[in-house]
């Protein structure tokens, strides 16, 4: 069970997010200071960097912890499937996970649409892509026989790409409508299945870096 501590901590690093956002959006990226930040939250600046190093951090910060649950999602899955299956099932598991409300859905689509509209911040998304794509690809591979390689990173890249195309669509549609986005996604991935894959691993899983 979560301790008071660690909630208040949740709650404190949630409000710096939401706040953050609303300013950016009301009053530009580039206008919006990280004091102001603080001083909406009633927080000092000390805080603030407590939870992110900048204001870029603010943004970016909700999509590590996008990849993060997913991996979680992603190395939870059987054994036996094989890695676009887990790729698959696990991204279900995200959408259809109780915990995930109306209010986060929200957050991921401003997320998304700040950093469209902000090229630096576009551009520091690319260069911590590099690094997600990375962290998928060792995933994937320990779900193999393969092993780390060309095979998992182009999968690791291609379900990247396949994924963002699908939630755009689904943003640019019906955006909230959980069956939609399901159905988009069971799209995507059956026509990835249909010319990309790895087999499931057959010997013990292997230790994560």
């Amino acid at each position: 069970m979560t301790g008071l501590r660690e909630r208040k901590k949740a709650n404190t690093r949630r409000a710096l997010i939401d706040v953050a956002l609303r300013l950016f959006e009301e009053q530009g990226f580039a206008a919006t200071t990280v004091q102001q930040i603080a001083d909406e939250v009633v927080v000092s600046r000390k805080t603030f960097n407590r939870y992110f190093a900048t204001k870029e951090d603010v943004v970016l910060a909700h999509e590590e912890q996008v990849m993060d649950d997913w991996l979680a999602l992603l190395d939870s899955r059987p054994d036996h499937e094989s890695a676009l299956t887990a790729l698959h099932r696990a991204a279900r598991d995200y959408f259809t996970d109780p915990e995930l409300d109306e209010a986060e859905l929200q957050r991921r689509f401003r997320v998304q649409a700040l950093m469209h509209d902000n090229p630096a911040l576009m551009g520091e998304n690319m260069r911590r892509f590099a690094l997600r794509e990375e962290r998928l690809a060792r995933h994937l591979a320990d779900r193999s026989s393969i092993g780390i390689g060309l095979e998992a990173r182009v999968l690791a890249s291609v379900a990247f790409a396949a994924m963002r195309v699908a939630l755009q669509e689904w943003a640019a549609g019906s955006f909230g409508d959980i069956p939609a986005c399901l159905d988009l996604l069971d799209r995507t991935f059956t026509k990835l299945a249909g010319g990309l894959d790895l087999p499931p691993r057959t010997d013990p899983p292997r230790k994560k870096e």
